[in-house]
């Protein structure tokens, strides 16, 4: 009984130092992926600060989508030292275009942070009036980003709206809203089956008045901006361009 006893308690001390030293290579293995991601963010950031091309404006976009969707965020430029140092002036990369949406969260989704994305927000993503056009000229001509991107999403509600209803008997603004989207997918008016086609269409409209803009054209050729319709799946996480 004694000695049985004994081979207890050895097995116990056996199981306790066992667990111990998993323990202690998961908290290392933790700590070790941690500062992975400490020095990966901190490259990150220095990156985007130096974000000179639309190449590399482009890029940094995918590869923040990427991080997103894979569920590996590094949250670059979250931090009081960012607030600080964006404080007196703003230098973004870029500048998005996107819906409204609350499930079209842009900065989040390209992985970026303080002073990194110029962010324009309407109700189907639409530039189709002079506050918003004056927006992103604003953003070409005084912010200097070198790209911007114009994005549609799955299950846009302003363009299902649009292509789907046919009038209000309100004097509600928003028939006035899903007329102006209505005019830029026409050929999708009616045909609810048809919505990805017609967000996707809605995105290259907007750009193609973005290019209607001399000066945008200017810088396009001149290799200092480029402009892009992208579509965000609200399933996966991922954009399209």
């Amino acid at each position: 009984m004694e000695l049985r006893k004994m081979s207890l308690l050895a097995l116990s001390a056996v199981l306790t130092v066992g667990c111990s030293t998993i323990e202690s290579h998961q908290q290392a293995e933790i700590a070790a992926n941690e500062n992975e991601k400490a020095i990966r963010k901190e490259a990150v950031e220095v990156q985007l600060d130096s974000v000179k091309t639309p190449d590399e404006a482009l890029r940094r976009l995918v590869e923040g989508n990427w991080r997103y969707a894979a569920d590996s965020c590094l949250n670059p430029h979250h931090n009081r030292k960012r607030v600080a140092a964006t404080a007196p002036q703003q230098q973004p990369f870029a500048a998005v275009i996107a819906c409204s949406d609350s499930r079209v969260p842009v900065e989040l989704l390209f992985d970026q942070g303080i002073g990194d994305l110029f962010v324009i927000r309407t109700a189907g993503n639409s530039v189709n009036d002079d506050v918003v056009m004056g927006s992103v000229d604003y953003a070409v001509e005084h912010l200097g980003v070198k790209a911007v991107v114009v994005l549609g999403h799955e299950s846009c509600e302003g363009v299902t709206g649009a292509i789907t209803e046919t009038g209000r008997d309100d004097e509600s603004k928003v028939d006035e809203l899903l007329s102006v989207i209505r005019n830029d997918v026409k050929p999708y008016v009616g045909h609810k089956d048809s919505l990805d086609v017609a967000v996707r269409l809605n995105a290259k409209v907007q750009v193609d008045r973005i290019l209607a803009s001399k000066r945008v054209q200017k810088r396009v050729a001149d290799g200092q901006l480029v402009v892009k319709a992208g579509y965000y799946n609200v399933h996966s996480g991922m954009v399209e361009f």
